[in-house]
């Protein structure tokens, strides 16, 4: 028996394949927008987690350097005026340190050097002396950039009696009324400084970062 014509296969319909299409370009457009998505936010992870590492190592340092100070005055080449055991003086935060690896072996040094964290420019950066008394001006390391994105370091020291005041220096050397006397904190003018060394109970650092906004570091020192 022979089929009838309502029976006979047919092929798709120039509208039904262009519908067709149409969707699964839409499912396309749509798939490779989604793998964007991932691929950015992807990159975004991965820059974020680079910045926190960056964060986790410079305190870890600033810790491992804190932890280190020792009680002692510097003394830089050339016959220049010595420094506290623990300054902070035009951004420098400087300290006395024992027991710390250093970049440049010095026999003569026995493990003690001057370690030095600078902020400029947004980039806070370590540098260090090999010894308290270094013979030479080229003896101390080059600087390297630990952290990027701070705006801003506050350092505040803690002392019995007094408890927490601003800067680096003793209660005793902070200025006093009238007499415009000054010890180891950033100010304009010639006034004299105090040296001594002397190290505070406690420090606290503050840093203000782009990325993760303010951060406190407390570390004793005794």
């Amino acid at each position: 028996m022979r089929a009838g014509p309502h029976t006979a296969d047919r092929g798709l319909s120039l509208i039904e394949l262009v519908a067709a299409m149409a969707i699964f370009a839409l499912v396309a457009v749509l798939g490779a927008q989604a793998l964007g998505g991932m691929i950015r936010m992807r990159g975004t992870l991965e820059a974020r987690a680079a910045e926190t590492a960056a964060l986790e190592q410079a305190l870890s340092l600033l810790r491992a350097d804190l932890s280190a100070a020792v009680p002692m005055l510097f003394y830089p080449p050339g016959r220049g005026a010595p420094q506290s055991a623990l300054s902070l003086r035009g951004g420098v935060l400087a300290l006395s340190a024992g027991g710390q690896p250093t970049l440049v072996p010095d026999p003569q040094a026995l493990g003690l050097q001057r370690i030095e964290w600078q902020l400029q420019g947004g980039r806070l950066s370590r540098r260090a002396w090999p010894a308290l008394m270094p013979a030479r001006a080229a003896s101390r390391s080059p600087a390297v950039t630990v952290l990027e994105g701070v705006a801003g370091l506050r350092v505040r020291s803690y002392w019995d009696g007094p408890g927490w005041v601003d800067g680096t220096a003793t209660f005793s050397q902070q200025p006093q009324a009238g007499t415009g006397a000054a010890a180891d904190a950033d100010q304009a003018g010639g006034a004299p400084e105090v040296y001594s060394s002397t190290l505070p109970l406690a420090v606290e650092l503050q840093l203000e970062t782009r990325d993760f906004g303010s951060i406190r570091l407390v570390e004793t020192l005794k």
